[in-house]
């Protein structure tokens, strides 16, 4: 009991170890169980089992016949006969079939060859979508944090508006015994302010408080709009980190699929991505290309395999030789003159065959066959190189194009945040300028989100490039 209890507190202490699995695990197990791999892997199997019966003889032929009356001849009564015949083709038949069917089966490996590289693509990409939503969702969570914390800094402000805005008014307001102090003071201001009458005076007074009564309620009015236009920010990152989540289950099963494993187990993955190089110099990628691309190579293979076909029709226009024998079965006969057994002798005869290709048509119709599937082989090859090298420059354009846009997006993102502290510190002290902050820290998680995008597609395309490649890396 004791030692089953510390096996249990040992596999859930290495639980966090057994479950941490990297990108090139998660490949390894896609090549072993993903089942569409495995057709594949099973038809280049099954186009090899073709290589030795094309290259077998054909099966002889025996021949039975039994005479329901025996037959009288000279050796005595025939009562049957046994032959066995074997044909063998024109010389080199069987070895330009066998050299055709090699070639196919070479053809079906091609095949699964770029079943497998595309498969190893589509599980890096989507593990990368799955890593690009969730630093997404990791950025969406921190904004909403900041956001929801500036909306504190506005609630505040708007609370201790009111006491500011009616604390003023009231040292101002004067009482019934010193009207004639007030008026005076007010006289005195008046003339302070432009040599005015005590009227005028009196007017100027009553309008700067006026304006004091007014500031009190705009401060406290621009307050409560910050704080509803932070919730309203704060309700779209709401909204779009709940649709960010619910993105992540579909692409989480698609992956599972692809392993061929239990649809509710989590995928891990990578803490933080860098950028990544290209695997080679251009030269390099076009010359892998164009020697390891398997859709290249099943071209080849088959082009290799319409010459051994056209091969092979030339020489089945030729005879095949058949040798067989006979074996006929005599018992004795009685001779009507001296009434004596004769005969009874069984006898073999060796047989030669020859078969006669008159008809011509049909020879020449199959060795044009061949010649033409040469010709569309030769050029399916050539339209695949271009394509391919199409792709290559959409890739490298893709490549450099996240490298360029990594780069000035730090630049962009330094001077946003700089920016942000000014805007902060202002608002803090002066209260104005929420509308701006809101603009730069929606420009921020813009970039931030663009920043992930590109070092996600720079992943992406070198993976695709190492696809054409035809390396795993």
């Amino acid at each position: 009991m004791k030692k089953i209890i510390l096996s249990i507190l040992l596999l859930l202490a290495l639980s966090p170890y057994l479950q941490a699995q990297t990108l090139e695990e998660y490949l390894v197990m896609a090549g072993k169980n993903n089942p569409q791999l495995k057709a594949r892997y099973a038809e280049y199997q099954a186009a090899l089992q073709k290589v030795p019966q094309a290259g077998a003889l054909p099966d002889p032929e025996a021949t039975f016949n039994f005479f329901l009356k025996p037959m009288d001849r000279f050796m005595g009564k025939q009562v049957g006969d046994v032959s066995v015949m074997q044909m063998f083709p024109w010389f080199g038949s069987l070895d330009a079939a066998k050299t055709e069917a090699n070639y196919m089966a070479q053809m079906q490996f091609a095949s699964f060859i770029e079943a497998k590289i595309n498969l190893y693509h589509t599980v890096r990409t989507t593990w990368l979508t799955l890593y690009q939503i969730d630093e997404e969702v990791k950025l969406l969570e921190r904004e909403l944090e900041i956001l929801q914390a500036l909306e504190r800094v506005a609630l505040a402000k708007y609370k201790s508006a009111p006491a500011a805005s009616t604390a003023a008014p009231a040292t101002q307001r004067p009482s019934a015994g010193t009207s004639s102090a007030a008026a005076a003071g007010g006289g005195a201001s008046g003339g302070m302010a432009g040599m005015g009458g005590g009227s005028a005076g009196s007017t100027s007074s009553s309008s700067g408080g006026g304006s004091m009564g007014g500031g009190g309620m705009a401060s406290s009015g621009s307050s409560m709009v910050d704080v509803i236009l932070i919730r309203v920010q704060v309700k779209d990152l709401e909204n779009r980190l709940q649709l960010l989540r619910d993105s992540r289950r579909p692409k989480e099963i698609a992956f599972n699929s692809m392993l061929n494993r239990d649809l509710t187990l989590e995928v891990q993955l990578a803490d933080t991505l860098t950028p990544v190089a290209l695997p080679a110099s251009l030269a390099l990628i076009q010359d892998s290309i164009r020697l390891n691309h398997p859709m290249l190579k099943m071209y080849e293979w088959d082009e290799k395999a319409r010459e051994a076909q056209y091969r092979m029709a030339k020489l089945m226009g030729r005879p095949m030789l058949g040798l067989g024998l006979n074996y006929m079965v005599f018992k004795p006969r009685t001779d009507e003159m001296t009434q004596m057994p004769m005969g009874g002798e069984n006898m073999v005869m060796p047989m030669v065959t020859v078969t006669l290709p008159i008809y011509r048509k049909k020879y020449k119709a199959a060795q044009k066959e061949a010649q033409y599937a040469q010709e569309a082989a030769v050029a399916n090859r050539e339209a695949a190189e271009n394509m391919l090298f199409a792709e290559m420059s959409s890739l490298l354009y893709d490549y450099q194009r996240a490298t360029s846009t990594l780069q000035l997006l730090e630049e962009q993102i330094r001077l946003n945040e700089q920016a942000i502290r000014l805007l902060t510190t202002n608002y803090s002290v002066a209260g104005a300028g929420i509308e701006e902050i809101l603009r730069q820290r929606q420009a921020i998680l813009g970039y931030r989100q663009q920043q992930l995008q590109a070092i996600t597609d720079q992943h992406t395309a070198v993976s695709a490039i190492n696809r054409m490649m035809n390396s795993d890396s």
